[in-house]
């Protein structure tokens, strides 16, 4: 005797509301989000930050989907507001910027996905669905993104020598990079004979007698 077929569970109906300042993308998510297939809710969508918080509180939707660049209160401010007052509700950003510094400090803002324009409306789908389920969802470009920026080797920290101050350490570092001691000057804001002052005090320091001489200790000091 066969097994009965086994029945698909079906899926929960997640509610979602949209904060995008583009008509155009708004509508397409309206119609994305109403797609019977996706088994989600239209809750709303708003254009800025500011008509977009009450309701979303009030609402309390399982997923909001949140585009970073919005006018006057930023789509990055509105998760950092709004996150810990709704920790069962998952914030994914949709956005044009595959900058690492933007994910990073979206993810740190309590976004939950990080996803980006050009991905298809399966994936969108997909992804606030995932997000909603505790997942965090990103973009493969954004994937490949984050693995990148771990890989590469971290920048070495500089080593200040014993017995100069801060402004002097400034300074010493800059004339190894190459400048004069006016374009030090300029770069820190102070003038040229100040600079003079401390470069006098670092020689004496260093027990040298010429720029060159402190920049080769420097650099010596680094390696």
């Amino acid at each position: 005797m066969s097994e009965p077929a086994s029945e698909t569970p079906a899926l929960k109906t997640l509610r979602v509301a949209v904060v995008e300042d583009d008509a155009t993308l708004r509508l397409f998510m309206k119609k994305l989000i109403e797609k019977p297939a996706n088994g989600f809710e239209f809750v709303g969508a708003w254009e800025t930050a500011e008509e977009a918080v009450k309701p979303i509180i009030d609402s309390k939707p399982h997923a909001v989907v949140v585009d970073l660049e919005l006018p006057k209160v930023s789509g990055m401010e509105l998760i950092r507001q709004l996150s810990p007052r709704m920790p069962n509700t998952a914030f994914v950003v949709l956005t044009i910027h595959d900058d690492p510094d933007k994910v990073f400090n979206a993810l740190r803002a309590g976004a939950n996905g990080y996803l980006l324009k050009t991905a298809k409306p399966n994936e969108i789908a997909a992804s606030i669905r995932q997000a909603s389920e505790g997942g965090a969802p990103l973009s493969q470009e954004i994937a490949r993104l984050l693995i990148k920026s771990f890989q590469e080797p971290a920048t070495p920290q500089k080593k200040d020598i014993p017995g100069l101050n801060p402004r002097e350490s400034q300074i010493l570092e800059r004339l190894a990079q190459g400048m004069v001691p006016k374009e030090v000057g300029y770069d820190l804001g102070i003038s040229y004979e100040t600079v003079r002052d401390y470069l006098k005090a670092v020689y004496a320091k260093l027990h040298v007698r010429s720029r060159t001489e402190a920049v080769i200790k420097y650099l010596e000091h680094q390696g």
